[in-house]
C-alpha cells in the first residue's frame, strides 16, 4: 500500500476544520491523489481523538474516500502541552505507518517541527511544503522569540528536505537564500476549480463580497469602514476570533454589513453568482485558496499588494489592486473599480485561473 503522511499545522485538528466549513476544501488535493491511483490512502497527523469517529461518518456518509484516514491522536494531544509532547513523541507511537509511508509532506510550517523528527527517525523522503513563510509573520509581528523559533525550523526543514515546494515566486527566494542547492518548486494551492463556473451577468449594485477567517491579518475593520464610506453592501463569509469587535465595529460605523458565517465550498459556489465584485485586503497572504475560488467564477478580485495576490492579479487585467492597506487606499480603489466597472476583469480573470489551476 503506497501511503502518504500529511502534517498540517501544529495541534491541527479534522474536526476543527469540519466546524469551519473547511473539511473537504482542504483535503481536496489528496482526495484528487487517491482517484488518479496515485497513492493508496493518506494519513494525517492530527492533535483530536474525536477526528477518527468524524473520519468513519464522512466515510459512510460518501463525503470522503475510504483512503483517507487519521493517525489516531492520543485524548491528552488536544490540550497545549499534551499537543506539544505529542508533536515529539507522535512519530514512534506510530512507528508501523510511518516506516511503510513513501513520503512525508508537510502543508504548513509549524507541522514541520513533527515532521523534521519523523524524517530523522525513519528517512522517509520528504515534502517540505507551506503556504506562507511562519517566520515572516513573526517578523512583521514584532515577536522576536517566535521568529527565531521559526526561522531555525525552516532552515533545518529546508535542509532536510528531498524537495520543497511554496506558492509564489516571493517564497521561492525567500527559502533559496536558506540553501542554495535546493529543489524548489512553486506548487500553488490545489483548488478544484471545476466546482466553480463563471456568474452569467454583473451587476455592480450587487453586495460586495468577502469570505476568509475573521481574524486581524485579514485587515476587515479597514474593509468595513471603506465600505461604509462609499454606502456599499458587504458579505461577510467566515468565522473567527474577531467576529464580536466587527460586528460591533461594523454598527458603530454605520455599515451595511452582513455577517453570513461558515458555508460549505459547494454552497459557496453558488453564493458567487449572487455577487459581482471580491474584496481581499489582508496584510500578508500565501496563495489564498478563497481568491483562486473567486476568480474562477469570475468575479471582480479587488486586493491588496501582497505576495499571493501579485501571483494572481495583473492590475487591471486579471483584477484590481489596492495601494496601500488602510480604508482610505480601499475607499479610493473601490470607487475607481464602480466608476469603471468593467466585467471583462472578472471574466479574464476566470480564464486566467482555468488555465493556470486546473
Amino acid at each position: 500500500m503506497r501511503s502518504l503522511i500529511i502534517f498540517f499545522e501544529g495541534r491541527f485538528s479534522l474536526v476543527r476544520a469540519n466546524n469551519d466549513g473547511l473539511l473537504e476544501r482542504n483535503l481536496a488535493l489528496f482526495r484528487k491523489l487517491l482517484e488518479r491511483g496515485t497513492i493508496d490512502q493518506v494519513y494525517f497527523y492530527t492533535y483530536d481523538s474525536r477526528d477518527i469517529p468524524l473520519l468513519r461518518q464522512c466515510h459512510e456518509q460518501g463525503r470522503l474516500p475510504e483512503g483517507i484516514k487519521a493517525l489516531p491522536a492520543p485524548q491528552f494531544a488536544i490540550s497545549k502541552l499534551g499537543g506539544f509532547i505529542y508533536s515529539i513523541v507522535g512519530p514512534i507511537m506510530h512507528r508501523k505507518q510511518f516506516r511503510e509511508a513513501i513520503a512525508l509532506h508537510t502543508h504548513q510550517v509549524s507541522g514541520g517541527f513533527t515532521a523534521a523528527i519523523a524524517k530523522a527517525l525513519f528517512r522517509r523522503p520528504l515534502l517540505f511544503r507551506c503556504g506562507y513563510p511562519l517566520s515572516i509573520r513573526f517578523k512583521q509581528e514584532r515577536k522576536p522569540i517566535h521568529y527565531a523559533f521559526t526561522r531555525l525550523l525552516e532552515k533545518i526543514l529546508m535542509h532536510m528536505a528531498d524537495h520543497v515546494g511554496v506558492t509564489s515566486s516571493r517564497m521561492q527566494e525567500y527559502y533559496g537564500q536558506m540553501r542554495k542547492s535546493a529543489q524548489i518548486t512553486i506548487m500553488p494551492n490545489y483548488v478544484d476549480v471545476s466546482m466553480f463556473s463563471p456568474v452569467a451577468s454583473y451587476d455592480q449594485n450587487q453586495p460586495l463580497l468577502t469570505v476568509g477567517r475573521l481574524a486581524e491579518v485579514k485587515n476587515l475593520e479597514n474593509i468595513i469602514l471603506a465600505c461604509s464610506r462609499l454606502n456599499l453592501t458587504l458579505h461577510i463569509y467566515g468565522k473567527g476570533p474577531l467576529e464580536a469587535e466587527l460586528r460591533k465595529f461594523a454598527k458603530e460605523c454605520n455599515a451595511n454589513v452582513c455577517f453570513k458565517g461558515v458555508v460549505s465550498n459547494l454552497e459557496l459556489a453558488k453564493l458567487h453568482h449572487k455577487h459581482s465584485i471580491f474584496l481581499t485586503c489582508s496584510t500578508r497572504e500565501g496563495l489564498p485558496k478563497a481568491v483562486v475560488e473567486a476568480m474562477a467564477s469570475g468575479l471582480i478580485i479587488v486586493g491588496t499588494r501582497t505576495d499571493g495576490v501579485l501571483e494572481l492579479v495583473e492590475d487591471g487585467k486579471t483584477g484590481h489592486l489596492v495601494d496601500g492597506f488602510d480604508a482610505n487606499a480601499i475607499e479610493a480603489k473601490l470607487q475607481w473599480v464602480l466608476d469603471n466597472f468593467s466585467p471583462e476583469v472578472g471574466q479574464a480573470a476566470s480564464r486566467f485561473v482555468t488555465e493556470h489551476y486546473s
